[in-house]
C-alpha cells in the first residue's frame, strides 16, 4: 500500500510537469493507475488519485469527459460521503476542477453531483472547512452547464440567501476564526457569480425575474462585506483581499446582468465604500 501512495505521487507530479499534450498522450495509462489504485483498499491513497484526476482534468480540458464514466463512481461515492473530512472536501475540488474542464459535457452527472452538494450544505454535520469549496462548486457547475443550471437555480439560489445569514463573532486576534469567516464568504460570492454568468443564456425573463427576486440579498451580502471590511474608525481591514475580489467580481456580473436601465440598483454608498477600499 505504501507503494500505491509514492506512485500516485509520483503520477501527480508527472501530470503537472507533463502538460496537456504530454497528459492526453499517456492519459489512458494515467488513470488506468488511478482507477486501479481508488479500487483497492488503500483509502489512504485515494485522495491522492481524486486531486490527480481533477489536475488531469485542468490539463486536458474537454477531453477528460472520455473518462468520467470510468472515474465518476469513485468521485461521486466520496462526494456522497460528506462526513469524509478532507477526503470529501478533495472530491468537491476535484469536482470544480472537471467541471471548468469539460463544461457542458458534465451535464448528465449534474442531477447527482448537485443533489450531494446541497444534501450536503444542508447538513448539520458538514465540517465548517467543506463549506466554502461546496459552495463554490455550485458556481462551477453553474458556469459549466450554462442555462441548463435552471433546473436547479431556485434550491441554489434558497440555499445561498440562508448562508448570506449566517454570522460569527468577529475577532481579528483570531486568525483562524477570521480565515474562516472570509473563506466562507468568497464561496457564497463565488458560487453567486456562477449561477448569475451561468444563467445568463436561459429565457431573458426568467433570468430577470431570477436576478430581480434574489436583487436583494445579494446587495444586503454585499454592504455586510462593506461595513465588515471599514473598521470602527474608519480605516480598512487587512486580510480581506479575496472577499474583496470576489465582491467586486459579483458586482460587475451584477451590472452586466442587469443592464443600463436598471445597474442605477448598484450606485449605493456602500458599493462606494466597497470600491474605494480596493482601490
Amino acid at each position: 500500500m505504501e507503494v500505491q501512495s509514492y506512485l500516485i505521487g509520483v503520477i501527480e507530479a508527472s501530470v503537472a510537469v507533463l502538460g496537456g499534450e504530454g497528459v492526453a498522450a499517456y492519459g489512458k495509462d494515467i488513470i488506468n493507475i488511478i482507477l486501479t489504485i481508488l479500487h483497492s483498499p488503500n483509502t489512504a491513497a485515494h485522495e491522492d488519485c481524486l486531486r490527480t484526476a481533477g489536475l488531469m482534468a485542468k490539463e486536458i480540458g474537454p477531453d477528460f469527459s472520455g473518462y468520467m464514466p470510468h472515474i465518476w463512481p469513485y468521485l461521486g461515492g466520496y462526494l456522497k460521503d460528506r462526513d469524509r473530512g478532507s477526503t470529501y472536501i478533495t472530491a468537491v475540488l476535484a469536482t470544480s476542477d472537471v467541471a471548468r474542464a469539460i463544461e457542458g459535457r458534465i451535464m448528465s452527472y449534474c442531477d447527482d453531483i448537485v443533489g450531494c452538494l446541497l444534501a450536503a450544505l444542508s447538513s448539520p454535520t458538514l465540517e465548517s472547512r467543506a463549506k466554502p469549496p461546496t459552495l463554490s462548486c455550485l458556481g462551477d457547475i453553474a458556469l459549466g452547464i450554462g442555462s441548463r443550471f435552471t433546473r436547479y437555480a431556485d434550491p441554489t439560489m434558497t440555499l445561498l440567501q440562508q448562508a448570506t445569514l449566517f454570522d460569527m463573532p468577529l475577532d481579528d486576534s483570531i486568525p483562524a476564526q477570521t480565515m474562516l469567516r472570509n473563506d466562507l464568504w468568497e464561496g457564497i460570492l463565488v458560487a453567486y457569480s456562477g449561477v448569475i454568468m451561468g444563467l445568463r443564456e436561459a429565457p431573458p425573463v426568467q433570468f430577470a425575474n431570477l436576478v430581480k427576486i434574489h436583487m436583494a440579498t445579494m446587495l444586503g451580502f454585499i454592504r455586510k462585506i462593506s461595513e465588515t471590511f471599514v473598521m470602527v474608525d474608519g480605516s480598512p481591514r487587512y486580510g480581506f483581499e479575496s472577499v474583496l475580489r470576489a465582491s467586486c467580481g459579483l458586482l460587475v456580473d451584477l451590472g452586466s446582468a442587469m443592464g443600463p436601465s436598471e445597474v442605477h440598483q448598484l450606485r449605493t454608498h456602500f458599493v462606494q465604500t466597497l470600491l474605494e477600499g480596493c482601490i
